[in-house]
């Protein structure tokens, strides 16, 4: 039997922490992107985006599902009742952000808002998903809410101005965390 208390078993662990560090960055910042993308496609196409924000909520359940698989079972969790937990949290999403979007196609809201109101939901959706499944949505929550507040009281780029350097904050704090829980 291998023992896995010596320094390889330490090295391994730093090395395997490092990859995981590196994954959850790059998906952020491919999430980040996905977002920004929706905040111009939301300024640009006449019907403000509806497909794109549904979309996107379900590009992101998904990632966070696929994420959690391999998790769970390396800490040794019960797979189905961590995945149906998600399931139901991001159908509240989807749900909700249907509610917004009926409410612009039945001119309750107009597109601008209810752009923003998706995008809030999203942020809350992403910030309640980093407490209660992956901590690197907590970044991604907060970054979109501050962007739908953004767009609430500035013109589009003065939102990208704003959240360019948060998002530079939000790398800086992970590679921060990787060097702290290599450490």
């Amino acid at each position: 039997m291998a023992d896995n208390t010596g320094p390889g078993a330490a090295a391994a662990a730093s090395t395997g922490n490092k990859s995981s560090l590196r994954v959850d960055l790059a998906i952020f910042v491919l999430m980040l992107a996905l977002a920004l993308v929706g905040v111009a496609v939301t300024q640009l196409e006449h019907s403000g985006g509806r497909l794109y924000w549904l979309f996107l909520v379900l590009v992101y359940a998904g990632i966070s599902i696929i994420r959690a698989w391999p998790r769970g079972k390396r800490q040794g969790q019960a797979v189905w009742p961590m995945i149906s937990a998600q399931v139901f949290h991001w159908f509240g999403a989807l749900v909700a952000i249907n509610v917004v979007l009926f409410f612009e196609a039945a001119d309750i809201a107009p597109r601008g808002s209810a752009a923003d109101y998706s995008l809030l939901i999203l942020g809350l959706s992403c910030y309640l998903a980093g407490v209660h499944f992956n901590w690197t949505y907590l970044p991604l929550g907060l970054l979109l809410t501050v962007m739908a507040v953004g767009l609430g009281y500035l013109d589009q780029l003065s939102v990208y101005g704003l959240v360019v350097p948060l998002a530079a904050l939000a790398v800086w704090v992970f590679l921060r965390r990787g060097r702290n829980s290599a450490a």
